[in-house]
């Protein structure tokens, strides 16, 4: 069902996606990747991470190492807030599209794998995040954001099978 919801994304958006830019701090936790408990997903997720790393999508790390501290600790809580709030911008047109694909289907699918990412396109003026379970959000990005696309967008999902849309507009005064 994600591969189905990243396809419809990237069909929806072909003639567009190369003016499209990435804001991600998207990164992999090298203790967790390939240590969720199933063989395929593992075997899967690896091979997702390390294509991502290859390409320069994203950064892999082990919070155990990196942070050297008691997952309990504010220390370690404000250690990873920062890796979090670590956002790079990128040009999609920089990257093979198939990488492209890969984040969007890693972001829903990889266990281990933490951070934002916005497929923002400037001159709708919105940006699309994939959900951790499947699918994709829409955000608005100011007062003259095409929201006509974005619900467009989101009535075309929910006709695939297993999607649900759901439209929230910001109350009115």
């Amino acid at each position: 069902m994600e591969e189905s919801a990243v396809d419809f994304f990237m069909r929806y958006f072909k003639n567009d996606l190369e003016y499209f830019v990435i804001a991600s701090s998207v990164h992999a936790n090298s203790d967790e990747v390939g240590h969720y408990g199933d063989a395929a997903d593992d075997k899967r997720d690896g091979n997702l991470v390390k294509g991502l790393v290859r390409a320069g999508l994203i950064r892999e790390f082990g919070y155990k190492k990196r942070f050297l501290r008691d997952p309990s600790s504010q220390g370690y809580t404000e250690s990873v807030e920062r890796e979090w709030g670590n956002i790079t911008l990128v040009k999609v047109d920089d990257f093979p599209i198939e990488s492209v694909r890969s984040l969007l289907v890693a972001k829903m699918v990889v266990y281990g794998l933490y951070g934002h990412c916005f497929i923002m396109s400037p001159d709708l003026q919105l940006a699309f995040y994939p959900h951790d379970d499947f699918g994709f959000g829409v955000i608005g990005l100011g007062d003259d954001a095409n929201v006509q696309v974005a619900h467009d967008f989101l009535a075309q999902a929910n006709r695939l099978p297993g999607m649900h849309s759901i439209i929230r507009m910001p109350p009115t005064n």
